[in-house]
């Protein structure tokens, strides 16, 4: 197949890290290398474009180069990843119009609340026309999933999931004693936790795992608190974990993501609270390793996370209930035991990122061949 692929929120080789450049660019990597021949349709990006009147002329040009472009690639079908009220696919319903081929939503989401505000009145219209143009759309969340079908017929709607590679995540043993021995933690429990340190819901985040770790440190002093990340926050919640924790949280700075199974293999629980997350690539990638879950029961851990059989959560907020789950999990082996060897398995039968890939390109498929009859 010939895709003209599209993520009108945040082109997928952007320089700034995040969970969905991962899934984007995981979508179009697997696509490529099964035998796709994708092209990047527009680079722009329409992360609010509908609150920016200065960029409508700008859109109204990328409109046309994206248009010559597309049609001189003469794709079988356009695909746009994660399309929304903030970044709303303002191209791919006029340029599949234009050409006649089918268009499909990977990460389609609909709110209705934001039909209701002034603000974001013209990109929830934008993003409910790009949804109702589409010949399909895959929801990788149960919340989406139950919004579109407000709007989207059963049978162009499927509810998917985002995975990981599981054989990029397993645990090392021996990179558990190097890492251990490196930081001088070797018999120490371990609390792992990354993010990008930015300030917002991430650095809220750690300020809350932070506070519930001083707190663990009363019950368990020998506890180190181990975070992976970096960001324009470090030194704030450095400064933070200093005060609070003395020396028992080490900032391990940035760690390339073919580098973090390492990491999670020296730990022996992951934290993240995960304020306002949308999904969390991170806890698939510690469970994986085998790592149990402490976090909140938001969106994207509850998506993530099986309470009580691979983590706990706990109400957003709730700093006791957080803490008090930590040292369950630390004091419990058994319990802890039990999910160190299930959350593993729930990866591969749930998160795949191949099987569940392999499905989307199965349904893609489909909809060239109902489009041709």
């Amino acid at each position: 197949m010939r895709i003209a692929f599209f993520a009108p929120h945040k082109p997928i080789d952007h320089e700034t890290p995040s969970g969905d450049l991962m899934i984007g660019k995981s979508l179009r990597d697997y696509l490529c290398a099964h035998g796709h021949e994708v092209v990047i349709a527009s680079r722009m990006r329409l992360r609010n474009v509908t609150t920016t009147p200065c960029k409508w002329p700008l859109l109204y040009f990328e409109y046309n180069k994206t248009l010559k472009r597309v049609k001189d690639f003469a794709p079988d079908l356009w695909l746009t990843y994660h399309s929304y009220y903030k970044s709303p696919d303002l191209l791919g319903p006029l340029i599949t119009k234009k050409l006649g081929i089918p268009y499909l939503i990977y990460q389609g989401v609909f709110s209705t609340k934001h039909r209701r505000n002034v603000k974001t009145w013209l990109g929830f219209m934008a993003n409910k026309n790009a949804l109702l143009h589409a010949d399909h759309v895959f929801a990788n969340k149960e919340i989406d999933h139950k919004n579109l079908s407000r709007i989207i017929l059963p049978e162009k709607l499927t509810r998917t999931r985002p995975g990981i590679n599981p054989d990029d995540f397993k645990f090392c043993p021996k990179s558990r004693t190097e890492i251990r021995n490196s930081l001088k933690i070797r018999d120490t429990p371990v609390l792992m936790s990354t993010a990008m340190l930015r300030s917002g819901v991430k650095e809220q985040s750690l300020t809350d795992l932070i506070n519930a770790f001083a707190i663990v440190l009363k019950t368990l002093p020998e506890t180190k608190l181990l975070i992976a990340g970096d960001g324009e926050a470090r030194e704030r919640l450095t400064s933070l974990a200093k005060q609070k924790t003395g020396d028992q949280v080490i900032f391990l700075g940035k760690i390339n993501r073919n580098e973090l199974f390492k990491y999670y293999s020296a730990a022996d629980l992951f934290a993240y609270p995960g304020i306002n997350e949308a999904l969390g690539m991170v806890y698939l990638e510690a469970q994986s390793t085998g790592l149990p879950v402490a976090a909140y029961s938001t969106r994207g851990p509850k998506e993530a996370v099986a309470h009580g059989e691979t983590g706990l959560l706990s109400p957003e907020g709730d700093i006791d209930c957080l803490t008090k789950n930590i040292l369950y999990l630390f004091q419990n082996n058994s319990k802890r035991q039990a999910m160190r060897e299930l959350a593993p398995k729930r990866i591969k039968e749930v998160f795949d990122q191949n099987l569940n890939l392999q499905h989307i390109e199965k349904k893609i498929r489909l909809s060239i061949s109902r489009r041709h009859h």
